[in-house]
């Protein structure tokens, strides 16, 4: 990233990246990738699943970025729409949810714990899906999800560059996103 995006404020990098510098929403991403994450781990009190609303908020808001009204607001802005992707995260998925990571935590927004645990045949669904991934993106899912190794450690054991093993948990979770909600679809749904 170069280092001079660094001095401007949010409301300049806003107007230079609805310019077309894409460097400076590199620089707005940088700086509120930390709160926005917060934001949504306040909801979803899973890492994983919040970086996932996280990626979802920021692409939201560079498409949407020439609707913010007050472009100094920009953090304050993302940070609502983590949140606001969190909720649906939880919404939809509750069932995907492990419900250890919401043990001795304050449940707030009307959550219950309840709403979060998984019967046995979404797990199996989950697992099939898992399994009908191809097998290095599986590798990767497997070892990071269910291993709780890091992406370095993923690439050193694999012996594949970190971006690699970042472009398979992408590929992986956009692959079971899909293959799931195929599965779940209601004749209503959107």
């Amino acid at each position: 990233m170069i280092t001079i995006y660094r001095s401007y404020d949010d409301e300049t990098l806003v107007y230079m990246t609805l310019a077309g510098d894409h460097d400076a929403y590199g620089e707005l991403v940088l700086r509120w990738q930390s709160a926005a994450l917060a934001a949504a781990n306040s909801v979803l009190r899973s890492v994983y699943l919040s970086e996932d609303a996280v990626q979802d908020a920021f692409v939201a808001a560079w498409l949407k970025l020439n609707t913010l009204a007050d472009p100094s607001k920009f953090g304050a802005w993302v940070c609502k729409a983590a949140r606001n992707r969190a909720k649906n995260v939880l919404a939809r998925y509750s069932g995907w949810v492990d419900i250890s990571a919401y043990e001795n935590t304050e449940a707030g927004d009307g959550f219950s714990p309840e709403t979060a645990l998984i019967d046995a045949s979404e797990k199996e669904e989950l697992h099939a899906a898992i399994k009908s991934l191809p097998e290095k993106v599986r590798t990767v899912i497997t070892l990071h999800y269910f291993k709780g190794l890091s992406v370095a450690e993923i690439a050193d054991r694999m012996r594949i560059s970190v971006g690699t093993v970042k472009w398979h948990l992408s590929d992986g979770r956009k692959r079971l996103r899909g293959e799931l909600m195929a599965t779940n679809e209601d004749y209503n749904d959107t």
